[in-house]
């Protein structure tokens, strides 16, 4: 058996000189100790006298972390309320539908965990609520505004609005707790007001969310609406206890138990390496006989009122940290020292083994056959490695071209145990181009190949990207099988998402062949879901790892299925059976199916279930 090279070459000529390694690592740990020591000296005369501001600038970090976390939380509310309001103005929503009205809601409540309520306000005052109770469970209703407080104040500031707004704080009696709400018109394309949508927030989620430990708040937060009003607080977690009502619903510093907070106004106290590290972001008050330093931020577009959102430590705290900024660059000096020591010891012994960990890691464990060729090194042991390297690469690669990458770590992991037939619940897919024969006609044997490899790049990505493994290339067709390799609990939706994947990918790619003036593919594809055999099958000179069985009938039927549906217009269809729907953990991800069509496949005595997805 001959050996081919892909890139054959030269004879490489011996360079110059080359540096032994021993002498590398010599010079590497002279240079590293000068650098440690400048980098050591340079952060403890940095640090000197700036305690104060590496404090401040850490809790100025873990400020805007609480913003960006509210901002995330509470931005997703005003952007689905806003699609829902561009779906109903469409059409896409029966808003004379109470039934469809409150299962939209709903539908955005499961989606955006921080909306505890929500409610489409018709033109004859009729209130569709989708409501989230404490236990998770979300429930459906229909209220008059008439009767509800302030409901008929609300609703004008809906109708002469044209835009969405968050409006002040109220008090929910079925939360038993303040809400914050925002609202949107909905508007016709004429602007003619038909509705409007509330969502409402619960103000104990927002003491939860600023209160997260991996924040760094420490226990000592607070969300201020206005000038004393306090929105987030540790105590507001649970806000029983502090007599809030309809007239009163959220409590002042002075009222909600924090003696540090409550003393936020005082007259700051002056210290001029804190007040230059605040600037206009903070203040220095003195409570219970201790300095206290408040760092905050504004925020807008909540309410009515700008939010300040802070948090709160003791002044000595600087102290500390400066203590254990040195102790941690002492440390560090120290460690580096001894990695560099041992880093030098390992060196030497690495010396008489590297050409074989060089191979062995390189060509073997990571079958990265794809990597640039080896370039040449001064120092001995690495360039010698280098070159077998280079010389295994060419005959290695064609290795993986013909055996697929995860078949093959799968084999590196278990070994013969790795390929054993057995029986596994898969998804398969079909794919097929149409009247590919045609074109081929046309086309000069390269371009030919090149339509056929660009094609299958196209698709083996999506296919990848869902942790699929192609099974075969049959002419222009694709044979791909999801849960065959291992157990795999979402091979079903895995597969689906890789369909509708290659569907963009398709059409994006027809959208440039349109316009180099190239006909576009058109593509059937055919899921199905169900038992098939996996493993070993031939002789034993040849095999193939492959996966066979009915359901591997069945997936093809439903690609062939596709002339069936597929009109001239169509680019791409993706059909799919109900054992792959019903194999879906999510099938919801699809959102609302079209009704099945029931067609009789070849081997099936019963008719099958036909989704068409795309």
């Amino acid at each position: 058996m001959s050996t081919v090279s892909e890139n054959p070459q030269p004879a490489l000529a011996r360079l110059p000189w080359r540096l032994p390694l021993i002498a590398a690592l010599a010079l590497a740990f002279v240079s590293l100790t000068f650098i440690s020591g400048i980098a050591y000296i340079a952060v403890l005369a940095g640090a000197t006298g700036t305690a104060e501001r590496l404090l401040v600038d850490r809790a100025g970090r873990v400020v805007d972390a609480e913003v960006a976390v509210i901002r995330s939380r509470l931005d997703p509310v005003t952007e689905h309320l806003e699609l829902i309001a561009a779906l109903a103005a469409a059409g896409r929503i029966d808003i004379d539908s109470p039934v469809a009205v409150r299962e939209a809601l709903a539908v955005m409540m499961t989606r955006v965990p921080a909306v505890s309520a929500a409610a489409f306000a018709t033109l004859d005052l009729q209130l569709h609520r989708a409501l989230r109770h404490a236990d998770g469970t979300v429930v459906r209703d229909t209220v008059s505004l008439v009767g509800l407080p302030q409901g008929m104040d609300r609703f004008r500031q809906l109708q002469t609005s044209h835009s969405t707004f968050w409006g002040a704080l109220f008090w929910s009696d079925a939360l038993k707790q303040p809400v914050l709400n925002v609202r949107t018109p909905v508007r016709r394309i004429d602007d003619a007001f038909i509705g409007g949508l509330i969502a409402t927030v619960a103000v104990g989620d927002l003491s939860y969310l600023v209160g997260d430990a991996s924040l760094g708040t420490d226990g000592r937060y607070f969300i201020l609406v206005g000038h004393d009003k306090v929105l987030a607080h540790p105590r507001l977690v649970d806000p029983r206890g502090l007599g809030l009502s309809e007239d009163r619903p959220l409590p002042t510093i002075k009222e909600v138990g924090d003696p540090v907070l409550a003393n936020f106004w005082n007259p700051p106290m002056r210290s001029k390496r804190v007040d230059k590290a605040l600037g206009d972001s903070g203040r220095v008050v003195e409570a219970e006989g201790r300095q206290w330093v408040f760092v905050y931020r504004e925020l807008h577009h909540y309410g009515p009122d700008p939010w300040l959102v802070g948090q709160y430590f003791p002044l000595e705290d600087a102290t500390g940290d400066l203590d254990r900024l040195t102790n941690g660059a002492i440390v560090g000096a120290a460690t580096l020292a001894v990695a560099i020591i041992l880093a030098l010891l390992m060196g030497l012994s690495m010396a008489r083994s590297i050409r074989t960990i060089t191979s062995a890691a390189e060509a073997i464990e990571q079958l990265e056959f794809n990597t640039p060729l080896h370039k040449r090194s001064r120092l001995r042991e690495i360039d010698d490695a280098g070159q077998s390297l280079d010389k295994a690469r060419g005959v290695l690669k064609w290795f993986g071209a013909y055996v697929p990458r995860r078949l093959v770590f799968r084999l590196m992991e278990l070994g013969e145990e790795a390929v054993a037939s057995r029986r596994r619940n898969v998804t398969v897919m079909f794919t097929d181009i149409v009247e590919f024969t045609p074109q081929a006609e046309n086309l000069h044997e390269q371009a030919t190949a090149d339509l056929l490899n660009h094609h299958f790049e196209l698709l083996g990505a999506c296919i990848d990207d869902e942790h699929g493994v192609i099974d075969k290339y049959i002419g222009d067709s694709v044979m791909a099988v999801w849960g065959g390799l291992s157990k795999m609990e979402d091979h079903a939706d895995r597969a689906v998402r890789a369909a509708l994947a290659m569907a963009r990918a398709i059409g994006e790619d027809n959208a440039i062949r349109r316009a180099a003036g190239f006909s576009p593919i058109r593509v059937r594809i055919g899921l199905h879901s169900g038992p098939a055999v996996v493993g070993n099958i031939g002789a034993p000179g040849r095999v193939n790892y492959t996966v066979v069985g009915d359901t591997v009938n069945v997936a093809q039927r439903f690609e062939q299925l596709g002339k069936e549906f597929m009109s001239p217009g169509d680019e791409v269809i993706v059909l799919v059976s109900g054992d792959t729907i019903a194999a879906m953990i999510q099938p919801e991800a699809l959102g609302t199916l079209s009704k099945p069509v029931l067609r009789h496949v070849k081997g099936r005595d019963a008719p099958e279930e036909v989704y068409r997805l795309v």
